[in-house]
């Protein structure tokens, strides 16, 4: 498949791009940026990374998804499309020479220890071995903003998180991440958690743990961020301190204590 992409100039195709390009081929609609993410098994930086690539080429495009806009929809774009056709055609031809050697019972067997050898060691497992319950994995906070832009820079220039990205030419939504973190942002005409935090006593918009809340504290002083409580001993098992953006947003970064760890799940 790679060959007859490459034949006909479809060379600049990244590695994992042929999966996303047959995969959406394959699909009756467009599929959810978040759908994808769960196919390919990337972290979600790295399948961004790879959909960035594909858009900047020409393969795919990309829209916010009308019934939830915190998600994006990608889609093939015409380009997309013709290399898909190349693809399957060429992805027919190995199936036919395959029918060919092993007849079409073989071919079904095949794909059938290939689907079961791709699954093993991806499902969640018990102590015991069989598939767990399904699970709610993360949670991701959204930050009431004026400016999404501002917001981010702010988040990356004073807080050290990186821009996952920034949708529309002015931008409504975007996300900033750091190491396991990841905070959400969307446009308000006016963010209405400002005036309620400041009447309100330590209105906390975000959890954030962390490793070494002291150490973070002194990289955050030493960034000139604004601390808008110091640091606290909880009696509830953490010791935490916060921050405030420009919107009001009140954020805290907070470790956990080992012997408190019962508490902390239970929080």
């Amino acid at each position: 498949m790679r060959l007859a992409l490459d034949t006909a100039g479809y060379d600049d195709i990244p590695k994992n791009g042929l999966y996303v390009i047959g995969g959406l081929a394959l699909e009756e609609r467009s599929a959810p940026l978040s759908t994808l993410i769960n196919d390919l098994g990337l972290s979600k930086q790295a399948a961004g990374q790879l959909v960035d690539t594909l858009v900047a080429r020409g393969y795919l495009g990309r829209r916010p998804d009308l019934d939830d806009r915190r998600r994006l929809i990608i889609s093939l774009t015409d380009r997309g499309m013709d290399a898909a056709r190349i693809q399957a055609r060429a992805r027919d031809a190995i199936d036919r020479a395959l029918e060919a050697r092993v007849g079409n019972r073989g071919i079904l067997a095949f794909r059938k220890a290939l689907a079961a050898l791709s699954g093993i060691g991806r499902e969640p497992a018990t102590k015991y071995g069989t598939p767990a319950a399904a699970c709610i994995k993360k949670a991701t906070p959204i930050l009431f903003v004026s400016n999404v832009a501002n917001a981010a820079h702010f988040y990356v220039d004073i807080l050290g998180f990186e821009i996952d990205f920034l949708y529309g030419e002015q931008p409504f939504y975007g996300s900033v991440s750091r190491d396991g973190a990841r905070l959400h942002l969307r446009y308000v005409n006016k963010p209405n958690f400002a005036d309620l935090a400041a009447t309100e006593e330590a209105l906390i918009l975000a959890t954030i743990e962390v490793t070494d809340v002291r150490a973070i504290l002194a990289e955050f002083e030493r960034r000139k961020a604004p601390i808008s409580r110091a640091l606290v001993q909880q009696a509830w098992g953490g010791t935490d301190f916060h921050i405030r953006d420009p919107d009001g947003n009140e954020i805290s970064f907070v470790e956990y204590h080992a012997s408190n760890s019962q508490n902390e799940s239970q929080l």
